[in-house]
């Protein structure tokens, strides 16, 4: 088999992945999102549930083509693993969990709330589904900054590590603040209903 061939069939498997994932899970989160101003409805519910399976058939793409490359690269052999590298095994082993947990818990804890405005719910479960929001959105951004910004390729992992905790930590920084103000545009918008 040529393997400049399979090389090549492996990156496109693995852009595929990466826009289905990426795109499919944006979609998720804005439709999620509108529990803000109402509740969800079935439709909703069905809408969610196909993303997460479209997210997952991307992340399998993902990490079937990467693991390919990751062969093609470095033979498994873990002294060949470049920094940007094992950022990349990082950031999809954190993906993965993410989408599972999305599946698990976050699906099953908006279900459970069907009826009522993300505000409305206790604040642990607007925690946790924020935390799995904020973990989903970080994610996708880091494995696409490390797909595309080719300098990434020669920074150390000191680098790599800081510009991927900033990511981080701004994406669940700010999921994190809106299920603490979420009760707060409950209250705006129930004035704004009655006046």
């Amino acid at each position: 088999m040529d393997l400049t061939l399979l090389n090549d069939a492996a990156r496109a498997t693995h852009l595929v992945g990466l826009a289905l994932g990426f795109g499919v899970a944006i979609l998720a989160d804005l439709c999620a999102a509108r529990s803000l101003f109402r509740p969800l409805d079935d439709r909703d519910f069905d809408t969610l549930h196909q993303y997460h399976r479209t997210v997952a058939l991307g992340l399998a793409l993902f990490w079937a083509s990467g693991l390919i490359l990751l062969w093609l690269r470095t033979g498994f052999e873990p002294a060949n693993f470049s920094p940007k590298l094992m950022a990349k095994l990082g950031v999809v082993s954190l993906l993965t969990v993410n989408a599972i947990l999305i599946g698990r818990i976050g699906l099953p804890t908006m279900r459970a709330w069907y009826g009522f405005r993300y505000g409305s719910l206790p604040l642990a479960h607007r925690l946790r589904l924020a935390a799995l929001a904020g973990m989903s959105g970080a994610g996708w951004i880091s494995a696409l900054a490390l797909g595309v910004f080719s300098a990434m390729k020669t920074f150390e992992w000191e680098v790599l590590s800081e510009i991927i905790g900033v990511i981080y930590f701004v994406g669940l920084g700010g999921a994190l603040l809106t299920a603490f103000l979420a009760p707060l545009l409950n209250l705006a918008m129930d004035r704004m209903r009655s006046a």
